[in-house]
C-alpha cells in the first residue's frame, strides 16, 4: 500500500516578500505525488532528447581508489525545479517534516528518474555495464541535489525561506531558495568498489538527513 505523503503547512513554510512572485507554486502549489510524476515525465523527455549527461565518477579521496559512482544531471522545467527544492511539498520540505520522510522521498525521486537514466545509458554507453550504474543508483547513499550547488546557493537571496526550525538553528544557506539558470537536478549514486563490493560515503554525509531536517542544507 502506498504511504501517505505530507506537506509542510503553509503557515510554517514562511516565504519572504522577495519570493512573492513564486509564492503560488512554493506554497500548496502541488502534492508530493504529483511533483514526482512531473519529475519523472520531464526526465523521460530529457532522456529522449539525449539531454541527461552520465558519468562514471571515481572517488578522489585518499585511500578510496577504486571506488566509483554514477553521476548524472537531469534538466527540469523552472516550476518543477523550484517546487522540488523550495516548495512546501518538495524535497527539502520532506526532510523538514522528518529525516525519515526525507530519506524516503529521496528514494522516490531516484526511482522516478531511474528509467530515464537507463534510456540515457543505452544512447551514450559508458565503459561499465549498466548493472554497475544500477547498483550505484540503488545504493543506500545515492541522492539528488541542486547541480553546481555552491554558485546556485551563493547567488540566491538570503533569508527568503524561513520555516521555524531552520530559524531556531541559525540556518543560513538552507534559508535560501535557489533558482539557478541551469535548472538541473544533480544525481550522485553510491560509491562502490566492485572488486570488494564495499560501499563508501563521506563521514560528514552520514548526518545528511539530520542536517536537512535542522537547517535545510547539508
Amino acid at each position: 500500500m502506498a504511504r501517505l505523503m505530507r506537506v509542510v503547512p503553509a503557515d510554517l513554510w514562511r516565504l519572504s516578500a522577495d519570493l512573492n512572485d513564486r509564492r503560488g507554486r512554493l506554497v500548496d502549489g502541488i502534492r508530493p505525488e504529483e511533483l514526482l510524476h512531473c519529475v519523472a515525465a520531464e526526465a523521460h523527455e530529457a532522456a529522449e532528447n539525449r539531454s541527461i549527461p552520465l558519468c562514471w565518477q571515481e572517488s578522489t579521496d585518499d585511500g578510496r581508489e577504486g571506488y566509483f559512482r554514477l553521476s548524472a544531471q537531469v534538466p527540469l522545467k523552472e516550476s518543477t525545479f523550484d517546487q522540488l527544492f523550495n516548495g512546501n511539498s518538495g524535497y527539502r520540505a520532506q526532510y523538514y517534516l522528518s529525516p525519515e520522510e526525507g530519506i524516503l522521498y529521496n528514494r522516490d525521486v531516484l526511482e522516478a528518474i531511474a528509467p530515464s537514466i537507463e534510456v540515457s545509458y543505452w544512447v551514450q554507453r559508458l565503459r561499465v555495464p549498466f548493472e554497475f550504474l544500477q547498483r550505484s543508483l540503488t545504493g543506500p547513499h545515492a541522492k539528488i541535489w541542486v547541480f553546481n550547488e555552491k554558485p546556485a546557493f551563493d547567488l540566491a537571496a538570503p533569508d527568503t525561506l524561513n520555516p521555524p526550525r531552520w530559524l531556531e538553528n541559525n540556518a543560513s544557506r538552507g534559508r535560501k531558495a535557489p533558482l539557478p539558470g541551469h535548472l538541473m537536478l544533480d544525481l550522485k549514486g553510491c560509491f562502490i568498489n566492485f572488486s570488494t563490493d564495499d560501499l563508501y560515503v563521506h563521514e560528514y554525509k552520514l548526518d545528511r538527513a539530520t542536517d536537512l531536517f535542522l537547517k535545510g542544507y547539508t
